[in-house]
């Protein structure tokens, strides 16, 4: 892939890195929604087992949750972000350390040096996020969950 074309994947992989965060501290749905692919082997792993996601029905069940008015996403950091994107340049994979933050109905929540990765791939020319999984280091004290 010419090293232009890498540059602007690169470009819009780290957007919809951040936004597939950022949308909540709007609810902007559609951005939500155009970010992750709708598929039925989509998947997320969580830092905790009761919160794994199996197929895009599932995930969007979730947004009951976060749509919520009581709900409001304070802000997040994404740090440490490698973004690899293979040879044919139809898939791309990364890793990050996330911090999020918010409250549900005035009790905080959030999560702090989570480790993502995930993998990307290029569909009708955008790149949309077809699996990903947040852990903790199982050598730091346990951090506050969502």
């Amino acid at each position: 892939m010419p090293n232009s074309d890498e540059t602007n994947h690169e470009r819009e992989i780290t957007k919809i890195v951040h936004d597939s965060f950022g949308w909540a501290l709007t609810k902007d749905r559609a951005l939500f929604e155009g970010i992750f692919a709708k598929d039925d082997d989509f998947f997320t792993f969580y830092p905790d087992s009761r919160s794994t996601v199996a197929g895009w029905k599932q995930f969007e069940t979730y947004l009951d949750r976060w749509m919520d008015p009581r709900n409001k996403a304070k802000g997040f950091d994404i740090r440490d972000l490698r973004i690899v994107i293979s040879k044919t340049g139809e898939a791309a994979w990364f890793s990050a350390i996330v911090d999020d933050e918010g409250e549900f109905d005035g009790e905080p929540w959030g999560i702090k040096d989570v480790r993502w990765t995930g993998v990307l791939e290029r569909r009708g020319g955008s790149w949309k996020i077809c699996q990903q999984h947040m852990s903790e280091a199982n050598d730091r004290s346990p951090q506050l969950r969502l």
